[in-house]
């Protein structure tokens, strides 16, 4: 049953997204420089969790770690059932 406030009730302004945490990408690149390996979406969601203790959804993993690779520090290796980067060393090769 719809009441007369509810009929002319608007929906609560959405606030502002949330910010990332400003060391969330200097964590992210210690990680991989110093773990080295491979690395996909579900281990940046893992160092995510247990560093900041809440969740970082998946497509925004995959985003983090796309945009590395653009910036040439990681190496995309996308295989037919597995897609993970590898980081770039700096003779050219993969560790």
């Amino acid at each position: 049953m719809t009441t007369v406030a509810q009929a002319g009730a608007q929906a609560p302004a959405a606030g502002p997204a949330p910010g990332w945490p400003p060391d969330w990408d200097r964590t992210l690149d210690t990680a991989i420089r110093n773990w080295g390996g491979q690395w996909t979406t579900a281990r940046v969601q893992q160092l995510y969790a247990v560093r900041y203790g809440r969740r970082l959804y998946r497509e925004d993993a995959r985003a983090f770690l796309s945009r590395r690779a653009r910036q040439g520090h990681l190496r995309l290796h996308d295989e037919p059932n597995a897609r993970y980067y590898t980081p770039i060393t700096r003779k050219g090769g993969a560790s």
